[in-house]
């Protein structure tokens, strides 16, 4: 059942309170062998709080979290919440180049962080850029073996001061979450989320179920950073429906099938490429999956085929969602949608969130014509962190959110996207801006010059394809050598999975080089 009552809360940490007042003993969060309830939740965050204030954390500072996906970070989110600071994720995918640009940007004043994870050494990348980091006061390091033993010990181990329920005197207006991306230029942008943003976002979401009533209560969190928009925005779903996350640090097809057949899962989310791995499976003859009656695609667009071999294979409802980084909540196929719609389409705009399609005049357009998609609600970001000519760009005096997309709306109001104004492409649910890894490409010592575009994958959806010209024609770098240099710096997935080698980059008349002409170009 729904407890609507709960999101009269003004605030995360408050909301947080009556969850755990409501239903103290229902399981917020299985891992591993670890599970907590609300009220373990609500006493955590509540040590979390204090722990942070009697290091200096005061309101509206940033705390930042390098954690993989585990209870801990959701602990330490809503215990700064609480306290009224500012949370900032760090995906556990970022390597030294990206963590440092966060860390600076936001102005961190304590960053929680795992001293490595899956051959990633965090305490070595952090030590390297902590000269730059003046405003960073204190790291707290967990060993990984910690992290994934047992939540409590490890608060109670970083967090020393006894629990000390408290009401901290913040605001529903102040900031947060925030959530970073990557711009046009592949520059990262830091979208602001307020207490409010973030209830409004819960709120809005009840209005998809009849009588505000959610058909499940246990949800799979299966491998996707908690950094991202997935989680950091719509935590407050979570904590409003008093809801079972069962939480994967990784993303594994066959724990995956194992754990729907066992818990007889009603519903499962995740974005193609992972639907796709469960599809291909070898397990998924031999699971049980008949429990099966949702299923939900979002981060990345989905092929007619996909939609159509996902309802084949499981015979469950698909509803297809699109949102953004900054738009928390955008639109949503229906329950009686058909295959055609589901397959073309990401719905409908939720009740709540307006949506339209604008000229380059931001005027609206006719139904059916192709134009930018701009959204309002009150769940959308309020702006970027410290990048004020940033937001003056993305959100209009009327308060429309400039996503960035194309696409169109038809007579019955369904958005059809077309594509995106950037030259941005999405790996596996990840986004991906080209010339982030041009510029490190350009420091190569074999490399020329070097072009990155997206191109169609079967399985990720879109992969990096780079086009090197190299310094030494006989010399040329080698796929394996360009990934291995990438992924020095960058998450994994910017690495390019193609390289094209080529003697010369096309030109436009401006002399930039005519991506479009690369996307023709046949090896």
């Amino acid at each position: 059942m729904y407890n609507i009552d709960v999101l009269t809360a003004p605030t995360l940490g408050q909301l947080l309170r009556s969850a755990a007042a409501v239903e103290p003993d229902a399981e917020a969060f299985r891992y591993r062998d670890d599970v907590l309830s609300y009220r373990d939740w609500d006493l955590l965050a509540d040590r979390v709080a204090n722990g942070l204030r009697h290091l200096g954390v005061a309101r509206g500072d940033v705390v930042a979290l390098l954690l993989p996906a585990t209870p801990l970070y959701l602990v330490a989110y809503l215990g700064a919440a609480r306290l009224g600071a500012i949370t900032t994720g760090i995906n556990a995918r970022f390597r030294r180049q990206e963590i440092g640009y966060i860390l600076r940007h936001s102005g961190a004043k304590v960053l929680l962080a795992v001293d490595s994870w899956h051959q990633a050494d965090f305490r070595g990348a952090i030590e390297s850029v902590r000269p730059d980091l003046a405003q960073l006061k204190g790291v707290l390091w967990e060993e990984a073996e910690t992290v994934i033993a047992g939540t409590t010990e490890t608060v109670e181990r970083l967090f020393p001061e006894p629990a000390e329920a408290r009401d901290y005197d913040i605001s529903p207006d102040d900031t947060a979450a925030i959530i970073f991306t990557s711009g046009t230029t592949g520059v990262p942008k830091g979208a602001c989320y307020s207490h409010r943003n973030l209830i409004a976002l819960a709120e809005i979401d009840t209005r998809r179920y009849a009588d505000g009533v959610i058909p499940f209560r246990k949800h799979l969190a299966a491998g996707l950073s908690f950094a991202h928009i997935g989680t950091m925005a719509r935590i407050a779903i979570q904590i409003g429906h008093c809801g079972l996350s069962i939480v994967h640090d990784t993303f594994d097809p066959a724990a995956v099938l194992e754990v729907i057949e066992r818990e007889r899962l009603t519903h499962l989310g995740g974005i193609p490429t992972q639907i796709i791995m469960l599809l291909e499976h070898r397990d998924r003859l031999r699971r049980d999956l008949t429990s099966l009656e949702s299923i939900l695609i979002g981060g990345a667009p989905s092929s007619p085929a996909l939609i159509r071999r996902i309802t084949e294979t499981f015979g469950a409802t698909i509803s297809v969602r699109y949102s953004s980084t900054e738009v928390g909540i955008g639109t949503a196929s229906l329950a009686d949608d058909p295959p055609e719609i589901l397959a073309t389409t990401v719905g409908k705009p939720t009740p709540g969130v307006e949506l339209r399609i604008v000229d380059e005049h931001n005027q609206p357009v006719d139904a059916e014509a192709v134009g930018e998609v701009v959204v309002r609600s009150p769940a959308t970001m309020r702006g970027y962190w410290r990048a004020p000519e940033a937001t003056a760009k993305v959100i209009d005096s009327e308060g429309w959110i400039h996503t960035g997309d194309l696409g169109s709306l038809d007579a019955a109001g369904y958005l059809t996207l077309k594509g995106r104004q950037s030259e941005m492409f999405i790996r596996g649910g990840y986004n991906v801006f080209p010339e982030e890894v041009e510029n490190l490409l350009a420091k190569h010592p074999k490399v020329a010059r070097a072009a990155v575009i997206g191109v169609p994958d079967d399985i990720f959806g879109e992969v990096g394809c780079a086009f090197i010209v190299p310094r030494d024609p006989a010399d040329a770098p080698t796929l394996d050598e360009i990934r291995a240099f990438v992924g020095e710096e960058l998450a994994s997935f910017k690495r390019p999975d193609r390289i094209a080698v080529v003697s010369e980059l096309p030109l436009t008349p401006m002399f930039k080089v005519d991506k479009r002409a690369l996307r023709d170009w046949k090896p």
